[in-house]
């Protein structure tokens, strides 16, 4: 179990505080504490304190204020099985009270809360034109290295996922010598051309990142991310997450589909999933951990409009009822009840899935992707 940082680094200061006063004015009916420790110099704890620190789960969130309430429900939920975890929030152009919703919430699950305004090095971003696709705060996640400078692993989550476990083995993960694992995405070759990405290396997902930030500060990642993103070598439809696959792709540990589980997931067969994003690129899990995900993930990611949002009345997601119990209890239950429609392609595509057979189901479906991608990209083909 994790505690909390503030609780255990203030006890632990607040007894070498009293160490220092009894060593220099004992009185009577006072606890002596052992000469051994006395003599040890308040340095050493110091530094005690701090592997105590990196020893507590830090979850990072990006948010603007329209995913403050998503990013509140998502950090209640990882709270709930990672109790004590350290939850940092890099906040654009977020006002005092979008903080607090995620700041009350977090407190009252038990976690720690760290805000960090990260607006200025993102408008200084958004000055030169770069595509923020969805949100410009995703690019705060470029920045963890500046902002934490203490941490030496984090976990960054997007505000759209629902945490179902614990996170513990991400923190402890080898990822041999990468500066980060990612989850591999459900995205057609067709769209790695589109961006000019290899055929042959993943195309991952970024909305969940394990990041050994020693390592990110080895590789210059932050300063190879900006480079590309100066001098791209193709275009950024996604904003942030091309520039990170298309520096990154071949120094990152891939994450089986549990660890971030989309929902394109639940329609594709695994050989669905393979014939989508190219035979020749190896999937990062075998068959049955792919089905084993299906049946329960340990994060979910409710990214895109498949199956519909699981804070909309009209979604078809299989997590919608649990969205709503985690949106219960984040004091937020009114925001996964909105009213919506579900875009018609993707009601389409819920209906096909819904009465083909699978095989039949991933064949049409993979057709649907390239149709969707020369629709929405065929400026850049």
């Amino acid at each position: 179990m994790y505690l909390s940082t503030k609780v255990v680094c203030s006890s632990v200061l607040s007894y070498l505080e009293t160490s220092k006063t009894l060593r220099q004015t004992p009185e009577e009916g006072v606890p002596w504490l052992p000469p051994t420790f006395c003599t040890y110099p308040l340095a050493m704890y110091t530094k005690i304190v701090y592997h105590i620190r990196l020893s507590i789960m830090t979850i990072v969130y990006a948010s603007d204020k329209n995913y403050a309430a998503l990013t509140a429900i998502s950090a209640v939920s990882a709270l709930r099985h990672n109790p004590g975890a350290r939850i940092v929030l890099l906040g654009y152009n977020l006002e005092a009270e979008a903080q607090e919703l995620v700041r009350s919430r977090v407190a009252a699950a038990g976690g720690e809360f760290l805000y960090r305004d990260i607006s200025p090095a993102i408008e200084g971003l958004r000055a030169k034109g770069y595509n923020g696709y969805t949100s410009y705060a995703t690019y705060a996640r470029i920045f963890i290295s500046d902002v934490l400078n203490d941490e030496k692993r984090v976990i960054y989550l997007d505000g759209d996922t629902l945490v179902n476990g614990s996170l513990e083995e991400l923190t402890t993960l080898d990822l041999k010598g990468n500066p980060i694992a990612l989850g591999v995405d459900c995205v057609p070759c067709a769209y790695k051309r589109v961006i000019n990405h290899p055929a042959n290396l993943p195309y991952f997902n970024a909305g969940v990142m394990v990041i050994d930030l020693d390592e990110w500060r080895k590789h210059r990642c932050t300063e190879r991310f900006l480079a590309e993103l100066a001098n791209p070598r193709g275009p950024n439809p996604l904003g942030d997450q091309d520039v990170i696959v298309r520096c990154f792709s071949d120094e990152t540990m891939p994450l089986s589909p549990r660890w971030n589980m989309l929902s394109q997931f639940f329609l594709l067969s695994y050989s669905g999933w393979r014939r989508v994003i190219g035979r020749e690129q190896a999937l990062p899990c075998t068959r049955e951990e792919y089905m084993a995900a299906r049946q329960s993930a340990v994060i979910y990611h409710f990214s895109g409009h498949t199956l519909g949002r699981p804070w909309y009345t009209s979604s078809k997601h299989p997590m919608r009822k649990a969205y709503q119990a985690a949106a219960k209890a984040a004091n937020l239950a009114e925001f996964a009840e909105q009213t919506r429609p579900m875009p018609l392609e993707y009601a389409f595509q819920y209906y096909l899935h819904k009465f083909l057979p699978q095989t039949l189901f991933d064949i049409v479906c993979n057709w649907l992707y390239r149709i969707h991608i020369w629709r929405t990209y065929k400026k850049y083909l």
